[in-house]
């Protein structure tokens, strides 16, 4: 028989505990340099992202708020200081309309106007009554002749030019029976609700601020007169993180308008200066003061 022989080649053998000990240092050598050219534009991105996001929140405030004081009252909108905390208040209106004045020559028994020279209990719309969601209801507020703080019987805060609706029926709105003073020159009435506020904190220090709306603090109109810190009712937050707020408004001359500026900056901890990062939005609103 022939006799069968094999032979082996050498045996294969892995990597010694050196070799692969420097293989480790040599990748964690590279990942490190890697880290360094990567951690920046990382954080840059994130950085980036957070002011976008702080922005956003700040500007959809500032939007809010700006749609809301488009349909203020004529003349409502004041706002004050107090402390840390920065109050903007307005009354809103829903809607408004023309009222029948005695002038019209209209029959007082059939259409009653809405007198200037004594107690109104009820009066009638000319034109198109409001739809809804804007209709005239019950415990709405009609306001005539609206010119703000310092005028007698011209301030819906103080009185003497509002009157709550009982009902309305048809083109006819019944009110609480009211004396009202002075007629307005276009014949023109708003239908009003009662105030809101935006109060919004200042933290500089820590940015922990807020910007909130408050409402149902005032069950009526008239209200308080002179602009107080509101207490009780209704609150929603708007922005939190606030560093700083400001609010003004500005009566312009000789026109039935007015201009509003608005202000807020909000803040975030910056982990690398250890100090808060800011973003600030400012908007400008002219708002129609006709009455």
């Amino acid at each position: 028989m022939r006799r069968l022989s094999i032979r082996f080649g050498k045996r294969a053998r892995g990597f010694t505990l050196v070799e692969a000990i420097i293989v480790m240092v040599l990748t964690a050598i590279l990942a490190s340099v890697m880290v360094l050219f990567i951690r920046r534009p990382v954080q840059s991105y994130i950085e980036t992202s957070e002011r976008a996001d702080m922005a956003d929140v700040a500007e959809i405030a500032l939007r809010r708020m700006a749609r809301e004081l488009h349909g203020a009252l004529p003349n409502s909108i004041r706002w004050m200081v107090v402390g840390n905390v920065s109050y903007l208040e307005f009354i809103p209106t829903k809607g408004g309309g023309i009222y029948l004045a005695a002038e019209d020559g209209a029959d007082p028994a059939a259409h009653p106007p809405l007198s200037f020279t004594a107690a109104t209990a009820a009066f009638e719309v000319v034109g198109p009554m409001p739809a809804a969601p804007y209709a005239i209801a019950a415990n709405d507020y009609i306001v005539v002749y609206n010119l703000g703080a310092g005028y007698t019987n011209a301030d819906a805060y103080a009185g003497g030019n509002v009157a709550p609706v009982v009902s309305v029926n048809g083109q006819r709105v019944s009110i609480t029976s009211t004396q009202f003073s002075n007629a307005s020159p276009g014949k023109r009435f708003q239908v009003a609700m009662t105030p809101v506020t935006f109060a919004c904190s200042n933290d500089a220090a820590t940015g922990r601020g807020t910007l909130t709306r408050r409402w149902g603090y005032a069950t009526k109109l008239p209200s308080s007169g002179a602009q107080t810190v509101p207490t009780g009712g209704y609150t929603a937050l708007m922005a939190d993180n606030v560093y700083g707020c400001q609010f003004w408004t500005q009566q312009a001359a000789n026109q039935n308008t007015a201009l509003v500026g608005l202000s807020i900056a909000l803040a975030r901890a910056n982990p690398d200066s250890g100090g808060l990062e800011t973003v600030t939005l400012s908007q400008q609103i002219h708002v129609d003061n006709t009455p």
